[in-house]
C-alpha cells in the first residue's frame, strides 16, 4: 500500500488525539455521575433502567480491545504510512461516538460502535499482513529470477514465461490486489523451479555422456558433451575442467590409454610408473598431476585394504599382537579415528587375554611350589593390569611364599652342610629354622634333602660313649665339657658333634685334637698326649 503524502503535522495531530482520547473519555464519564460499572472500577456511567450486571464486563473488554487496536497496531501502521489519515480519523470518530453512547447509558449502541472499530481495525491489519507477505514474496521471486538468469539463453521461452508471471504479480501488488499478486509470484517461482530442475537433469546427462565417452577414449564425443553443458550453464565447473582435461590430452592420448588399461587390470604400481614417466615429458601438465594424485590415492587405499584384511585374519586366528601390528601400519598410512578405536579395543582384548594367562600360570606355579616363577608371573600381571585385585593379591602371596622358601632353602642347606661337617647341634638349629619357614609345597629335590637331614639328625640325637687316653702327665680338657686334668684314660658320654680336645704339659708343646663324635660309631677312642719338647 502506498504511503500517505499528507503533511507530517496532521499525522502528529492524529497520533496525539489517539493518546489523549482514553483520558478524555474517562474524565467525562466521571463528571457525568450515575451508577458505576462493575462497582466503579471503570468510572463510566449508565442510564436509569439498565443495570451493570447485564453485560458490563463484555462491554469493557470490547472498549479496551478497540482502544488497544487504535492506539497500538493501527497507530504503528499510520506511522509507517500503511494506512491513511482518513481511515484512522473514521475509527477515532466511531470510538468517540461509542464513548458518548456509553455516557448516556446506551450500552447496545456503544457495543455496536466498539465492535465496528474492532472489525474495521482487524480487517485492515489482516490486509496489511497480506500486503507484507506479498512484498516478501515479490523480493524472493525477484532474487530467484536473478539467480537462474544464466539459463535465460538456453531456455529463453520458459524464462520469459516466468518473467511475465512476475510482472503480472508486481502489477497486482501495486494495485493492492495482494491475493492475485501472491498467486502470480507463486506461479513464477514454480516455472523457475521446473526450469532449473530440467536444466540440472540435462546437465547431469551430458556430464555422464562425456565421462562415458572418455572411458571409451572417444574424445570428440566427450568434447561435444562438455560444450553442450556450457551452452546451458557457461560457468559449469565440471564442463570447464573437462574441456581443460581434453586439451591436456592432446598428443598423449595413447600413453594415457595404456595407463588406464594397466589401472583397470589392477596393475596400479606399473600404471603409476608409466604415468610418472609421462609427467617427466610434460612436467607442467596439470591433468597428468591430477591423475597421478588419484592413482596414488588408489594405491594407498589398496595397501590399507590389504593391511586391514591381514588384521582381520590375524584376529580371527587369535594372533592379536600381529593384528595390532597390521592395524598400526595401516594407521601410519592414513590417520583414522576408527582404526585408532579398533587398535585400542584390540589392546584391551589382548590385555585381558594376557592377564588371564599370567594369572593362571602364576596360580599353577604356586600350586607346584615354584614360588620364584609365581612371583615373576604375578609381578608381570600387576605391571600389565595394576587395577587387578587378583594380580595384586597373587603377587603379595607369591612374594611372601618365595621369601619363606628362600629362608627354608638356605636354612636346610646350612643344616645339610653342618651335618656333613659333623656339627649336629648347629645342623639341628638350622633345620628347625627351615621347618619354621617351610612352605606347604616344596620341590621333590628339597623334600629329599629334608628327609635325609631329618633322618641323620634323628640318628645323631643320643649320647655316645667316647674314651680319651692320655699319659697321666698331660693335662687334658674339652671346652664346655670338662676342665684340664691328668689321667690315663677317661670314659665320657657325648652328644654327636665336633669337639676340640686340648693337651698341655709344662716344657712341652701344647696339642689340639679334633674329636668328631658320631652315634653310628660307638666306643670311639682318642689319645691326647704332649710329647714334643720346647
Amino acid at each position: 500500500m502506498s504511503r500517505s503524502k499528507k503533511p507530517v503535522v496532521i499525522v502528529a495531530a492524529v497520533l496525539g488525539a489517539l493518546i489523549i482520547l482514553p483520558l478524555l473519555i474517562l474524565l467525562i464519564s466521571k463528571m457525568g455521575g450515575g451508577s458505576d460499572l462493575s462497582g466503579g472500577a471503570s468510572g463510566l456511567t449508565i442510564s436509569q433502567g439498565e443495570t451493570a450486571s447485564a453485560g458490563s464486563y463484555d462491554l469493557r473488554q470490547l472498549k479496551e480491545r478497540a482502544e488497544s487496536l487504535l492506539g497500538g497496531e493501527i497507530a504503528n501502521a499510520l506511522r509507517e504510512g500503511d494506512v491513511g489519515l482518513d481511515f484512522v480519523a473514521g475509527l477515532k470518530a466511531s470510538l468517540e461516538d461509542a464513548g458518548r453512547a456509553l455516557e448516556k447509558g446506551k450500552t447496545a449502541e456503544a457495543e455496536s460502535l466498539y465492535k465496528r472499530v474492532i472489525s474495521k481495525s482487524e480487517a485492515q491489519l489482516e490486509e496489511l499482513s497480506l500486503a507484507e507477505k506479498a512484498r516478501a514474496q515479490n523480493e524472493a521471486t525477484y532474487q530467484e529470477l536473478q539467480r537462474v538468469e544464466y539459463l535465460k539463453v538456453a531456455f529463453e521461452r520458459t524464462y520469459r514465461e516466468a518473467v511475465e508471471a512476475y510482472n503480472s504479480g508486481l502489477s497486482a501488488l501495486n494495485a493492492a490486489d495482494y491475493g492475485q499478486s501472491m498467486d502470480d509470484f507463486e506461479l513464477a517461482s514454480a516455472i523457475l523451479g521446473d526450469l532449473e530442475a530440467r536444466a540440472i537433469q540435462q546437465i547431469a546427462g551430458l556430464i555422464e555422456s562425456a565421462e562415458s565417452s572418455l572411458a571409451k577414449d572417444d574424445l570428440v564425443a566427450a568434447r561435444a558433451a562438455y560444450e553442450a553443458v556450457l551452452e546451458i550453464d557457461s560457468a559449469n565447473k565440471e564442463a570447464i575442467d573437462g574441456l581443460a582435461m581434453l586439451t591436456s590430452l592432446d598428443g598423449i592420448t595413447e600413453e594415457m590409454k595404456v595407463v588406464r588399461e594397466l589401472e583397470a587390470a589392477g596393475e596400479l604400481d606399473e600404471a603409476l610408473k608409466r604415468l610418472d614417466a609421462l609427467i617427466q615429458t610434460k612436467p607442467v601438465n596439470a591433468f597428468l598431476r591430477t591423475q597421478r594424485e588419484l592413482l596414488a590415492e588408489k594405491i594407498l587405499q589398496r595397501d590399507l585394504d590389504v593391511l586391514i584384511e591381514q588384521a582381520d585374519a590375524f584376529e580371527a586366528n587369535g594372533a592379536i599382537d600381529r593384528a595390532i601390528e597390521s592395524l598400526q601400519q595401516a594407521l601410519a598410512l592414513r590417520a583414522s579415528p576408527e582404526l585408532e578405536q579398533r587398535i585400542e579395543a584390540m589392546k584391551a582384548k589382548q590385555k585381558a587375554a594376557n592377564l588371564e594367562v599370567l594369572l593362571e600360570d602364576g596360580f599353577n606355579a604356586l600350586k607346584a611350589g615354584r614360588y620364584a616363577d609365581a612371583r615373576d608371573l604375578y609381578k608381570e600381571a600387576v605391571a600389565l593390569a595394576p587395577e587387578s585385585k587378583e594380580a595384586r593379591t597373587g603377587y603379595e602371596k607369591a612374594s611372601s611364599l618365595y621369601l619363606a622358601f628362600i629362608r627354608y632353602d638356605q636354612n636346610l642347606a646350612n643344616a645339610d652342610k653342618f651335618i656333613n661337617e659333623g656339627r649336629y647341634p648347629r645342623a639341628a638349629k638350622f633345620f628347625n629354622l627351615a621347618m619354621t619357614s617351610r612352605p606347604n609345597n616344596v620341590p621333590a629335590s628339597k623334600q629329599t634333602t629334608e628327609d635325609r637331614v631329618r633322618a641323620k639328625l634323628n640318628a645323631q640325637s643320643m649320647e655316645t660313649p667316647v674314651t680319651i687316653i692320655s699319659d697321666k702327665r698331660t693335662y687334658v680338657s674339652i671346652i664346655r665339657v670338662f676342665a684340664p686334668e691328668r689321667f690315663k684314660d677317661k670314659e665320657l658320654s657325648l652328644f654327636p658333634d665336633v669337639y676340640t680336645v686340648k693337651g698341655t704339659r709344662k716344657g712341652y708343646k701344647a696339642v689340639e685334637v679334633e674329636l668328631k663324635v658320631d652315634a653310628t660309631k660307638p666306643n670311639q677312642r682318642i689319645e691326647v698326649t704332649c710329647t714334643e719338647k720346647l
